[in-house]
């Protein structure tokens, strides 16, 4: 079981995994190292709420200025976010440093509006 999905019982489901087995925040969808990186700054509870009142695209741009910023900085592991995309059509953040297999790498989008 991911972290997440203990997370999500908390959360009546607000967090789950996704077909891909990364994590869904009501919307918004983390790879597993972006979102452990998130919940270093942000409870699971905050994020969900942040996703539920804002929109899971606003949040993602929130969260990739946050942490350019954290980064730019010198704080946060020197890590940050980026936007990928998924199998879905939910936006999808990794962590910087992330590999994508050659399939994600084909069809990583770099014109979020």
């Amino acid at each position: 079981m991911k972290i997440w999905e203990l997370h999500g019982l908390r959360l009546d489901g607000a967090i789950r995994s996704t077909p891909d087995g990364d994590a869904d925040v009501a919307g918004l969808v983390f790879s597993e190292k972006a979102y452990l990186l998130a919940v270093r700054d942000f409870r699971p509870p905050e994020l969900v709420a942040l996703v539920e009142e804002r929109g899971a695209i606003a949040v993602a741009r929130e969260l990739v200025a946050y942490y350019e910023g954290l980064r730019a900085a010198g704080g946060s592991s020197g890590r940050s976010l980026v936007f990928a995309r998924g199998s879905g059509p939910e936006p999808t953040l990794r962590r910087d440093d992330e590999e994508l297999s050659p399939a994600r790498m084909r069809s990583v989008s770099v014109s979020i509006p």
